[in-house]
């Protein structure tokens, strides 16, 4: 007979996208031991990014070769922006408590985060680092558009270039801050009290206003318009370049480009859609199974970036090779050191054997 936590451990174990479906039922997801359930499928998410990006990021910065150079740039930006929301949300969970639009702070950010407005502080850097993210994925495009449709551009240009890039950026964030700072309202001040479940390590915002979460679903609609436009402008500037370039020239952008086009549709798909769907839900919080259909929709994009990083470190020639030289080397030591691991052992059982024989 499971007891109920080792039932949740098999769960784990044996997890599948229809168990989880059933699990958060609105009768089962108000039960502690499915949030606990939910909480684990989450740091397993973390470690999984928190194992992969690293790495990603040290061969990005060390193995990129000089043709990549300006590329590589914008990759570790979205890369780390990327490392950034999983690292926050391995910490600090913030889970919606649909129908009441507030947000219920799990994880060990909860043991260090008391106030709610520290937690509303701690889920804004996890929205900014999103947003920033997507910015980034957009800034690539818009920059690969200029230098392929202008083919000599000066330091200068491309200094200014950069630091609009970084305004970009800033603005964006502040922006987003503004937002969700000017439409926090205190738990206690909550019109509707009578929706939460409980109001420890909670956080709200105005239920009378869906204009947050629809401001930051247009902000998505239009970096998805802005990725389509800019991709498009640059395969049409590649293409139009063909016999301009050398073809050693045309076969390495054009390689880069489809790497950029498939790790950014993987991008769209797993983090933009499921994202949609997400802040659909969260401003229709009333609405049948909400709650549990907004939890889902987050499991892919927190799993986003380890397949993200997988696929730069698969996709580019240089990273791919420097994967396969650390394998290699790792293998190298292994052979060498269970040689020196075997001996010991075979060492140890013959003098073990020794003391034990009689005379």
């Amino acid at each position: 007979m499971l007891t109920g936590y080792s039932y949740i451990q098999s769960s784990c174990a044996a997890f599948s996208p229809l168990a989880f479906v059933l699990l958060l039922s609105p009768v089962a997801v108000m039960n502690e031991g499915i949030a606990f359930f939910y909480n684990r499928i989450l740091d397993v998410t973390a470690f999984g990014s928190i194992a992969t990006k690293p790495l990603c990021i040290y061969i990005v910065i060390t193995k990129t070769p000089k043709y990549m150079r300006t590329v590589s740039y914008f990759i570790l930006n979205e890369l780390l922006w990327s490392f950034t929301v999983n690292l926050l949300y391995s910490l600090g969970h913030p889970l919606p408590m649909m129908p009441a639009m507030c947000f219920r702070m799990d994880g060990l950010a909860a043991e260090w985060i008391k106030s709610e407005v520290q937690q509303l502080l701690y889920f804004i850097a996890i929205i900014l680092s999103a947003v920033n993210f997507t910015v980034g994925l957009v800034n690539t495009f818009i920059y690969r558009y200029v230098t392929l449709h202008f083919s000599a551009i000066s330091r200068f240009h491309r200094i200014c270039g950069c630091a609009l890039f970084v305004v970009a950026h800033l603005m964006m964030s502040l922006f987003v801050a503004f937002l969700f700072r000017f439409f926090q309202i205190p738990v206690l001040e909550y019109p509707e009290r009578n929706l939460l479940e409980d109001s420890r390590n909670v956080f709200c915002l105005d239920p009378h206003t869906n204009i947050l979460f629809y401001a930051i679903f247009l902000f998505f609609a239009c970096m998805s318009i802005l990725l389509a436009l800019f991709a498009g402008l640059s395969i049409r500037e590649l293409r139009m370049k063909i016999h301009a370039m050398k073809k050693k020239t045309l076969h390495m952008q054009k390689e880069i480009q489809r790497n950029l086009l498939v790790i950014t549709g993987w991008s769209v798909l797993v983090g933009f859609i499921p994202m949609f769907i997400f802040i659909l839900f969260v401003c229709h919080g009333k609405w049948p199974y909400a709650r549990s259909i907004a939890l889902i929709s987050m499991m892919l994009p927190l799993n986003h970036g380890t397949f993200y990083a997988a696929l730069i470190l698969y996709l580019f020639k240089p990273y791919r090779k420097a994967i396969v030289d650390i394998l290699k080397a790792f293998k190298s030591i292994s052979i060498k050191a269970l040689p020196i691991c075997c001996s010991r052992k075979i060492t140890n059982t013959v003098v073990m054997s020794g003391k034990n024989v009689k005379y």
